[in-house]
Formats: C-alpha cells, sequence, structure tokens
C-alpha cells in the first residue's frame, strides 16, 4: 500500500506575514511543501525559499513616487545627491518638467520632490551621468518641442542647485538622450535620437567638461560617417524613437542601438576605432582688423579621412571666448562666423580617420581680411602715410606695404621683441603703394619702425615657422 505524508500548511489571514513555519517537509529537506491557498497576494512556488524549515511567502507591493506628474513618459535610478541611496529622476511631457525624487529613507518609501527644470518644452527622456567629471551625477533630457538636448549640471552635489548646459538646441524632434563613452576617453558623450530628422546622434564631450561639444551623427548624410558602420540595418530610418549604447560584439568598444517605430526596426551600429587628433594654433595678431574675409585650406583626405576646422577671435588674448561651429569646408567667408574689429585669432583643426593606414594632411591654411590701418604707437600726422603688413603672421619672412602720398626718404628699421636691429633700409619712394620684404627671419615678435620726416609709425608683426 502506498503511503502518502502530506504536512497541510493553510494560508489564512495571520499568514500574510512576512515567514510562515512548515514543521515538516514531505519530500525530504530542502524540498517545499505544499500550499494549498495562494490568494492574490504571493508569487510562484519556485519563488520560495526551501533550504529550511521556513518559508518565505514573496509578496510584490506597489510604492507611489509621484501620483501627480502630468505626463510621466520617462524614469531613470541614480544616487542624484550623494547620499548611498537611489533616487528617481523623471520626464513629463505635459508638464514639461524635468524632476528628481529624494529618496529620504534610503527605502523608498518616502521621497521629497525637486524640480530641475519646469519649462523643458516637450520632455521626452532624462537620463543621468556625471557629464562634467567633477564626481557627481548630473541629468540630461530630451525635448521634442524645444528640439534641445541638453545637460543639467549637479553644482553642489546634492542636487539642489542646477547649471543648464546646451549640447544642441537645434537637435529637430529630440526624443531621446543617453550619456556614455563613446570614444573610450574616459568623459561622458552624449547620445540622441531625434524623430523628425529621423538621425541617431553623439556629441563628442571635447574638453571633459561638458562646455564643448563636437557632433558626429551616426547615420544620415553627413561628413563624418566613418566613425561608425549600420550593422544588419535599413539606414532609412523613419520614426527614429530611442537611442542606447552597449557593447553588442563584445570587442571591448562601445555601440550604438536605437529603435525606429516608422520603420519597425531595432538596429545597432558598430563603432570602430577611430582616430582623432586636434591641433590648437598660437594666438595670433592681426593688428588692427576692420573684418575678416576668408580663410582657405590645402589638405589631402584619403578616403575615410577628414579635416575640419574651428575658429575663434577677440579683442584681448588673453579671453579669447568660444569656438566656433565646426566646418568641414576647405574655404568659406568668416564673416557671420568670426567679430569684425576683433584683432586675436586662434583656429582648431580636428584631424580624423578611420582608417589606421590612412590619414589626412593639412599643408597649409590663409587667413585674408581687411586693415584699418595704424592706429597705436604713432607720433606726428599719419592721416597720409601707412605701413602695413602684407600677411601677419608670415612664414619665414615679413613683408612691409608702405603707403607714400608725396615722393620722400623713407627709413625702416627691423627690430627683435627684445629690441635689437635685424634689418633697415633707407630709400627714395615715389607717390603709391610699395612692398619691402625682410627675408630669412627666425620665428619670433619683430617690431617694424618707418621713420618720415617728422612721423614716426610702428607696427607689431608675427613670423612663423615656415613648416606649419
Amino acid at each position: 500500500m502506498k503511503k502518502l505524508i502530506y504536512a497541510l500548511f493553510f494560508l489564512t489571514a495571520a499568514s500574510l506575514s512576512e515567514n510562515a513555519m512548515q514543521t515538516d517537509w514531505s519530500g525530504g529537506d530542502g524540498v517545499p511543501g505544499p500550499v494549498t491557498d495562494w490568494g492574490n497576494t504571493y508569487d510562484v512556488s519556485s519563488q520560495i525559499d526551501g533550504s529550511g524549515g521556513t518559508l518565505r511567502l514573496t509578496t510584490i507591493l506597489a510604492h507611489t513616487v509621484d501620483e501627480d506628474f502630468d505626463g510621466a513618459v520617462s524614469v531613470r535610478s541614480a544616487d542624484v545627491d550623494g547620499d548611498g541611496d537611489m533616487d528617481v529622476l523623471g520626464a513629463a511631457k505635459a508638464a514639461r518638467d524635468i524632476t528628481w525624487w529624494e529618496n529620504i529613507n534610503g527605502s523608498g518609501t518616502v521621497w521629497t520632490k525637486h524640480t530641475i527644470d519646469d519649462f523643458f518644452d516637450g520632455a521626452m527622456t532624462v537620463d543621468a551621468a556625471d557629464v562634467d567629471g567633477d564626481g557627481d551625477i548630473d541629468v540630461l533630457g530630451a525635448a521634442k518641442a524645444a528640439d534641445d538636448i541638453t545637460w543639467w549640471e549637479n553644482t553642489n552635489g546634492s542636487g539642489t542647485a542646477w547649471v543648464e548646459h546646451t549640447v544642441d538646441g537645434e537637435y529637430d524632434g529630440a526624443l531621446s538622450v543617453y550619456a556614455t563613452d563613446v570614444d573610450g576617453d574616459g568623459d561622458m558623450d552624449v547620445l540622441g535620437a531625434a524623430t523628425y530628422t529621423h538621425s541617431i546622434t553623439w556629441w563628442e564631450n571635447a574638453n571633459g567638461t561638458g562646455t564643448v561639444w563636437i557632433e558626429h551623427k551616426v547615420n544620415g548624410n553627413h561628413r563624418n560617417e566613418p566613425s561608425a558602420e549600420t550593422v544588419n540595418v535599413d539606414v532609412d530610418f523613419d520614426g527614429i524613437t530611442s537611442v542606447y549604447a552597449a557593447d553588442v560584439n563584445g570587442d571591448g568598444e562601445i555601440d550604438i542601438l536605437g529603435a525606429d517605430s516608422g520603420a519597425d526596426n531595432i538596429t545597432w551600429w558598430n563603432v570602430m576605432d577611430q582616430e582623432e587628433g586636434h591641433l590648437i594654433s598660437s594666438i595670433l595678431d592681426a593688428g588692427s582688423v576692420s573684418s575678416w574675409e576668408t580663410y582657405s585650406s590645402n589638405s589631402e583626405e584619403p578616403a575615410g579621412t577628414s579635416v575640419a576646422f574651428q575658429f575663434r577671435s577677440s579683442t584681448n588674448a588673453s579671453s579669447m571666448g568660444a569656438w566656433s561651429d565646426t566646418i568641414f569646408s576647405s574655404s568659406t567667408g568668416l564673416s557671420g562666423i568670426l567679430a569684425d574689429s576683433t584683432r586675436y585669432l586662434q583656429y582648431r583643426v580636428i584631424l580624423e580617420t578611420s582608417d589606421s593606414l590612412n590619414t589626412p594632411v593639412l599643408n597649409d591654411l590663409l587667413f585674408t581680411y581687411n586693415l584699418l590701418g595704424i592706429e597705436e604707437n604713432t607720433s606726428g600726422d599719419v592721416s597720409s602715410w601707412a605701413l602695413l603688413p602684407a600677411l601677419n603672421p608670415s612664414y619665414g619672412y615679413l613683408s612691409v606695404l608702405i603707403t607714400v602720398p608725396e615722393p620722400g626718404m623713407v627709413q625702416l628699421v627691423l627690430y627683435d621683441i627684445y629690441g635689437r636691429i635685424i634689418a633697415g633700409s633707407s630709400q627714395e619712394f615715389s607717390i603709391g603703394t610699395h612692398s619691402v620684404d625682410f627675408n630669412d627671419l627666425a620665428e619670433g615678435v619683430y617690431f617694424c619702425v618707418m621713420r618720415v620726416e617728422d612721423y614716426t609709425i610702428i607696427e607689431r608683426m608675427t613670423v612663423c615657422s615656415d613648416n606649419l
């Protein structure tokens, strides 16, 4: 006769406690005994701890963080205030809010709301990362109506003081944002998805502090597409909704993922090893500039490589200001890029390659600008006489232009920065504009002094190495 032994365990109202004791194991030690009534409270039997005489019955409880967050569309968790427990972040489209809730007791049952931005129009996604590398959590957001990819700096580290920084203020239909180190340089870059332009983009954190960004489009028509290749995907996206990043192929590099509701696509891009170099020029003194005209470059760009430029100018060499947008053209007008009447110029060359066997080469770079004429370091009336640099800076030599309103003897003396006489000339000039060259000069700063009867004019000029 088969003998059946059951240890009956009846669930009553009292069994809603955390633990319930079973005194006998019908199937032997470690085998859960029968439970006759699960009711509506407990999970599947595989989640019962059967290692001893105590059965732990799993209960799933809902905890509301905020029940009045109008149009909630996105949520993340991070330790925003740095106190060691997890806080909650959210984006609300209807309320136009980016908000975080402080985990007051560390157990997620008591929350205090902190609004980061209450007018982020069309807020769609929120994310959290240390964007500026200062050791605390910052917050990122994507706003569809405002076309913004934005991050807010956690200035005091406790999440109660924020400074807004724009990554891209013209990202048409910004729908998703995600922060990760795309280029592997140790700082946080930013990924975005834009539904109206059907694009996936990443912005390089160029200075590591989140104040200078370089745009790289992953899909679409752009110059630096070699930074990523599409894997098993139709790139004609038609309604991008989300972007994410992870090492999909296990090569140790971050790959990029996207979701496209219009094309019913889930896509990932293999971010290949990409080499990039930056060349930042010294600050060039152009003298008395009326307006910046053009720049032109001579470069070699094999397949998979590119040469791009950024510029900035200022009236104060110690405060040059922000860089211009990245320009991939080999020549263009500088109007609207550099402000008029700014004396000092600096440029940044960005060299990129996706092929370790190919490299771009920049041979030379030429700027043209209009001069106001000599306005300083003069004595006497110089309204009709003028001394101008033909090119400043120049390379290996100096060429000066002399404007002569009447025939006369003109003396030119060239000094180095230490006040030593390097070269000189004295000759009669006829009416008109004449050029005088000083050749075989070392790199450095020079002062050219022109004397005509009672007039003295001084102009500072720069000579650079003849190798760029």
